[in-house]
């Protein structure tokens, strides 16, 4: 292949036409070429991963820096098996701050979007997301309402006003000057500054006590001692650091963990995790390259030092890129001695001792599986275990659930869920076949596509097939499953059933069931798998029931048909909600006019 000597972005593919793996070179015919040249030179890795190429694609860029962004967009788009990958990198959340709009909010999201809005983060730690989230609302009362913004006048302000948690700007409470010190001091919170916000509050709250304003005194006090109690729990490092990351990482067999800690004003203020896959063979420069260009991609802020373990490869281009991004000079430090070689420490210290526990619990998840294969006396491990369960009322609303457990670990990508149509009545049987027969066929035709290339394997909802089929139920729920996989001529498939009462299970060709000891790690795996399908099927169930209730209370309203019962409910996400909205709310939302706004809100007043 004729290719060029230019900065560029390189794309191996194998013979099915995938991308095995994306790199980025100074000159792509000199890179390329260096990988079938000096192959005896290569690790384990890449000498695999040369023999499965079958063609190479490219990409030419302006510079370095620009392949480098491409690089790891294209890593992104892509996951080739070949490169380090930030595990679910997609999942994590931000905090959002909506500054494009009149009086923003902060909300947490998934999504990065160019909207003029302000994102911090990610985060791995959810649940401390959503604590900070409560914590922030009673320091820095913003509203946190999803309709589009005006100040309405209303009769009366929402239940997050009454509970100090929102301003109410929609009743003209708060003028806009004063809710904008609250989103700047807000900012200066979000990016580790507590410090300054702390001053800031104590000055505001002297004034008004001299000023005698009491009550607005005493607000600020509170402010003051909520700050107080956030700062206190944050680790002082030192006061003469100022803003740093520091990254450490623990190397296992197949992933590495990553430790990111935040220092801002001299204190630890958090820490993140992340797990990168596909780095076994990997030297630790290159692992700390590749996690480095994935997290600072979608970082919210990039401090001037970043403090790591080890030299990093491409450094000059890395830093150049930081800096561009950061709007002044980055730099990455490897600390010898010192406050900042304690701190490296500890981060690295932090990751192994997470990736020995990991390893650890991976090991136990092993031996479990195999013993449940010995069990059962099933002819594989089951390393992909899918549960199945129906729910429904009196024969309504008849749904299935599928959940999957993957290496003894729910996979809840892999869900899926049925709405089941066309049966007579409460028919568990007539409902499990079909749930079980449209996952099959699906499997089929995914089969075809993946030979055709017309589907990415990452993109498929039910390949692969699992090695164990869990059925909720008894005889005959494991009959009626071992008929539909038979008329679909499936063979091979493992397939059990565990019974709730007795918790018997039963298998194929066996009259009496298999009882095992109730403390026994085989069974709870099981009771946990079939439990999961019951959740998830009954949750569905759920949905789709207040859903229909809705709906149902919403077609009384005249001119409000199927269409605009769905505009309301997917604008208002409840029936409370369009209740308590007012004349102007409802004619605010978009494909409803003042003469519908009028008949649901006389509707709901009556």
């Amino acid at each position: 292949m004729n290719l060029p000597d230019k900065p560029g972005v390189y794309l191996f593919k194998n013979e099915q036409g995938e991308v095995i793996y994306v790199g980025k070179a100074v000159s792509i015919k000199t890179r390329v070429r260096s990988y079938f040249q000096n192959s005896r030179f290569l690790g384990a890795k890449i000498s695999a991963m040369v023999n499965h190429i079958d063609d190479v694609d490219y990409i030419v860029t302006g510079s370095e820096i620009e392949a480098l962004i491409l690089e790891n967009s294209l890593i992104k788009q892509y996951k080739p098996r070949y490169n380090a990958n930030l595990k679910d990198d997609k999942q994590y959340p931000y905090l959002k701050l909506t500054l494009g709009e009149d009086y923003p909010r902060v909300i947490v999201t998934r999504k990065l979007e160019k909207d003029g809005s302000r994102y911090f983060g990610p985060y791995t730690n959810v649940r401390g997301l959503r604590n900070t989230l409560k914590l922030l609302k009673k320091v820095f009362p913003l509203r946190s309402c999803k309709e589009k913004f005006r100040v309405r006048g209303k009769e009366r302000p929402c239940l997050n006003h009454h509970m100090k948690y929102c301003l109410a700007p929609c009743q003209g409470s708060v003028s806009r000057e004063h809710y904008e010190k609250i989103v700047k001091s807000l900012i200066l919170f979000l990016e580790g500054r507590q410090d300054e916000v702390l001053k800031k509050v104590e000055k505001d709250m002297s004034k008004a006590s001299a000023e005698m304003e009491f009550e607005k005194a005493a607000a600020l006090r509170d402010q003051y001692l909520a700050l107080q109690s956030v700062i206190s729990r944050q680790k002082v490092v030192s006061p003469r650091l100022k803003d740093h990351d520091v990254i450490g990482y623990g190397q296992g067999e197949k992933e590495t963990c990553m430790q990111v800690f935040l220092i801002r004003q001299g204190k630890i203020i958090g820490r993140e995790q992340f797990n990168l896959t596909n780095t076994e063979g990997m030297e630790a420069e290159e692992i700390l390259s590749a996690f480095i260009k994935q997290y600072y991609s979608a970082a919210s802020l990039i401090p001037r030092e970043i403090l790591v373990p080890e030299e990093v490869q491409e450094k000059e281009v890395l830093e150049t890129w930081l800096s561009q991004i950061r709007g002044s000079k980055v730099v990455f430090h490897l600390p010898r001695r010192g406050i900042k070689k304690e701190i490296l420490d500890m981060a690295i210290e932090n990751a192994c001792i997470y990736m020995e526990k990991e390893l650890y619990q991976e090991e136990k998840r092993k031996q479990l599986l195999k013993q449940l294969a010995e069990d059962l006396h099933l002819n594989k491990v089951p390393h992909r275990i899918e549960g199945f369960d129906i729910s429904n009322i009196q024969g309504k609303g008849i749904v299935a659930s599928m959940v999957v457990f993957e290496r003894g670990l729910p996979s809840r990508n892999n869900y899926r869920r049925f709405k089941v149509k066309g049966l007579e009545g409460p028919d568990d049987y007539g409902a499990l076949k079909e749930a079980i027969t449209r996952r099959m066929k699906g499997a089929f035709r995914e089969e075809e596509e993946l030979k055709e290339g017309f589907l990415e394997l990452e993109k498929a909802k039910f390949t692969p097939l699992p090695e164990l089929m869990l059925i909720d139920g008894g005889k005959g729920q494991l009959k009626v499953a071992l008929k539909a996989l038979k008329e679909l001529k499936v063979k091979d498939l493992n397939v059990i059933s565990l019974a709730k009462e007795q918790e018997h299970i039963f298998l194929p060709g066996q009259k009496n069931p298999l009882v095992l000891p109730a403390n026994s790690p085989s069974l709870h795996l099981l009771q946990q798998v079939r439990d999961e399908a019951h959740r998830f099927a009954l949750a569905y169930h759920r949905h789709l029931r207040d859903r229909e209730t809705v709906r149902s209370l919403l077609k009384d309203i005249p001119g409000v048909g199927d269409k605009r019962q769905k505009t309301l409910l997917v604008h208002f996400g409840s029936i409370d909600k369009i209740k308590e909205a007012s004349m102007e709310e409802l004619y605010g939302v978009p494909g409803i006019d003042k003469k519908t706004a009028q008949a649901v809100y006389r509707y709901f007043q009556k």
